[in-house]
């Protein structure tokens, strides 16, 4: 009896185990599948409901620049404009140096009207953007640490091992020093600016921009769907909006998707 029991245990663990490895596959394997079919439908010209399997996938937190793009891609064809945007918006987040990227949100644009491109950075603005993009947040804190450390044992090297102490090392300290700060400064600036969402696409066409959070106060200017804007300040209802030009305006923040 207790042999019998044994095998039906064995043999119940080993069902148990290969129905949770069939589970597992299947969860992994199941969103590239509904990707697989996502391109499928805007293959066959079907953009509103690719546009609705891409964003299905994004809402359950799936962050990878192809899904944005082709997400961009099917918005675009299925006429939404600021939604379109938006998602060419996050690709070059994740991609910043992307040429098709790039090039298809240049297109979109395009189609928004009024649209006010940004002004171009100066020579030192684009060196920095072009640093940030060397790593990303977690890239820059993992330098900082590495570099804090050797920093630690150049120190150590030449503190309790006097034949170590010489100018070499004591500049190669220096150096070491210097790129840890480095790190760090760009581990801390590249963190603030994944996390900050004071910029945002309009979703809607024809808003009126108010020259105060009020519904009754004058118009200041016409916002158009797919327009950029950065979010200067806002309250519980309504967000200020700057434009490229430097226009300002209020508008309800229902109206803004923040990037």
């Amino acid at each position: 009896m207790r042999t019998g029991y044994k095998h039906i245990r064995t043999t119940l663990l080993l069902a148990f185990l290969l129905l949770t490895g069939s589970m597992a596959q299947a969860q992994q394997t199941l969103p590239q599948q509904r990707f697989d079919a996502a391109n499928s439908l805007y293959q066959q010209s079907k953009f509103t409901e690719a546009a609705a399997a891409y964003q299905q996938l994004i809402d359950e937190g799936y962050n990878i620049k192809p899904l944005y793009f082709n997400a961009g891609n099917a918005y675009y064809k299925a006429g939404k404009t600021g939604e379109a945007v938006y998602n060419y918006e996050k690709a070059l987040q994740l991609a910043p140096r992307d040429e098709a990227v790039k090039h298809n949100l240049s297109l979109v644009n395009q189609k928004v009207n009024g649209f006010v491109d940004e002004l171009p950075l100066v020579f030192f603005q684009q060196w920095w953007r072009q640093l940030q993009q060397l790593h990303k947040p977690n890239g820059w804190a993992i330098g900082c640490i590495v570099f804090f450390w050797l920093v630690i044992a150049g120190i150590m090297l030449n503190t309790f091992l006097p034949r170590w102490k010489n100018k070499f090392l004591r500049w190669g300290n220096y150096a070491l020093g210097t790129l840890c700060a480095l790190y760090l400064l760009m581990a801390i600036d590249t963190y603030a600016v994944a996390n900050n969402h004071q910029s945002g696409i309009i979703m809607h066409s024809n808003i009126k921009a108010k020259t105060a959070p009020d519904d009754n106060s004058k118009d200041a200017f016409d916002v158009q769907e797919g327009m950029k804007v950065h979010i200067a300040d806002a309250t519980k209802d309504y967000c200020k909006i700057s434009l490229a030009d430097g226009k300002t305006g209020w508008i309800s923040c229902a109206w803004i998707k923040r990037l």
